[in-house]
């Protein structure tokens, strides 16, 4: 039990609603507090303002003539008591008392409460005990013509709604409460379980099941987006994973060949070398063979500084016309020597934050691909528009569905591996692309032959915020 109530309450979705309905509830309470307040002060003024009004009323009726028993007359009761909601009472110079008899009040001036049914005047500690009774009156006393005026407003009306204020807060603070709570609690249950589903789907991806996916309907709130990214990042980490696996067995085949020819020749070498005779031919080639293993090393070795992010720190600003320019400079001499054609378009060119040694080697290998993989007068295109550039050529290409597979280290679609090269130059330019936070899109030229290989370089955040 304890633990189940526990495990309620880390539920931050839960504990947010409760901290929200407590934050409510003491606004609700604070605004009650100041409603009060305010009521009590305006509805005392109104009738301070009210009593003011009249009796100046009355006092201009006197000046002009009316009589004390006229003005009387006409707030006159059948009553003995205070039943009215207000009356008057005069106190002649001479004493006489016309109207309601009340107590003896007139030598004040100004306002003051009464509870009539006692006959006597409450000071400001018994204002609040007497306002709480339907015969508390409001009574403003001062000098007209001849004698003293008492013009009184009974509380009946004011105490009533006074008294009914608090139940009425009451009822609808309890209504908007409760309403609050079961809303908090419906859309705290639903975030709470879309948060159970995302913490299930990264247990079971800490448990080795990368195939899991969290898959939103949509992409509402953030953790529809949360759930996004951990897909995402659960897809890639399964794809690099794959990558890793597939990386040892190819590496594994690629030097395993090399390795068992080259201890073959050490042992021919050795033979000879036993039998006094030297076999330069067979260290030269064990040599070669040596190279070739130690390039796949050097190679790798390249990716893994790419990756490491460390060259960042040489970016400088390049203009990608000039990169194209001097790329063609060094290599349309090499590519038209082996029969094939070489051109350059360029159309409004654009500028990036790189480094540039860098995307000169990412350049030279796509060359060096084209070279290896067009026939004899194939077209070679190296082009740049905008922030894009890269290399076309009309050669047999690449299936699209291999599209994602070719840029992966020791990748190589030619399965026996017989050929030269280690499957490393396209994953070399992908490394750089990343770097560069640049988008590697291959695809088929328009005329469906070929391939076509782009670095789409995107603005920083702050440049693409700046545009807004």
């Amino acid at each position: 039990m304890t633990s189940s109530l526990k495990h309620l309450w880390q539920m931050s979705a839960l504990r947010q609603t409760f901290a929200l309905t407590l934050v409510f509830l003491g606004v609700l309470v604070a605004t009650g507090f100041l409603a009060d307040v305010s009521i009590r002060a305006n509805l005392n003024q109104t009738i301070d303002n009210d009593l003011l009004t009249k009796f100046n009323q009355i006092k201009a009726d006197l000046a002009k003539g009316v009589s004390y028993q006229s003005i009387a007359g006409s707030y006159q009761s059948e009553s003995e008591h205070f039943s009215l909601d207000e009356f008057v009472s005069f106190k002649s110079d001479s004493g006489r008392i016309y109207g309601y008899p009340i107590p003896d009040v007139y030598g004040k001036t100004g306002f003051i409460n009464l509870a009539p049914y006692y006959f006597h005047e409450e000071d400001e500690e018994e204002t609040e005990e007497h306002a709480e009774t339907e015969t508390s009156w409001r009574v403003y006393i001062g000098t007209i013509p001849g004698g003293r005026l008492a013009i009184g407003s009974s509380l009946r009306a004011r105490n009533q709604l006074l008294n009914t204020l608090p139940y009425a807060f009451l009822f609808s603070g309890g209504v908007m409460m409760f309403i609050t709570l079961s809303g908090g609690l419906w859309f705290g249950w639903r975030s709470q379980r879309r948060l159970s589903k995302i913490t299930r789907a990264l247990d079971q991806i800490a448990a080795g099941d990368l195939t899991t996916r969290i898959a939103p309907p949509s992409c509402r709130d953030d953790l529809d987006i949360l759930s996004v990214k951990l897909d995402e990042t659960t897809q890639r980490l399964s794809t690099t994973l794959q990558q890793v696996r597939d990386l040892s067995v190819n590496i594994a085949h690629d030097l395993k060949t090399p390795l068992t020819r080259l201890r073959a020749q050490l042992e021919q070498t050795q033979e000879q070398n036993q039998k006094g005779v030297s076999d330069a031919e067979s260290v030269a080639g064990a040599l070669k063979k040596t190279d070739d293993l130690l390039e796949v090393f050097d190679a790798l070795l390249r990716i893994s500084r790419v990756q490491s992010g460390e060259r960042k720190k040489q970016f400088q600003h390049i203009q990608l016309a000039d990169l194209i320019h001097n790329v063609a400079e060094i290599y349309q001499a090499v590519v038209e020597e082996t029969g094939r054609s070489f051109s350059v378009e360029i159309e409004e060119a654009g500028s990036i934050s790189g480094d540039q040694v860098l995307l000169v080697q990412a350049l030279a290998n796509l060359i060096e691909n084209a070279l290896r993989h067009t026939p004899i007068e194939a077209k070679v295109t190296l082009f740049v528009s905008g922030n894009t550039i890269g290399l076309r050529d009309n050669g047999p290409g690449i299936p699209e569905a291999y599209y994602p597979r070719v840029v992966e280290p020791m990748y190589r679609m030619e399965q026996s591996r017989s050929t030269p090269g280690a499957g490393l130059g396209l994953a070399l330019v992908k490394a750089i692309a990343d770097l560069h936070q640049a988008e590697l899109v291959l695809s088929s030229p328009a005329s469906g032959k070929g391939l076509s290989i782009q670095f789409v370089f995107h603005p920083p955040i702050n440049e693409q915020l700046g545009t807004i």
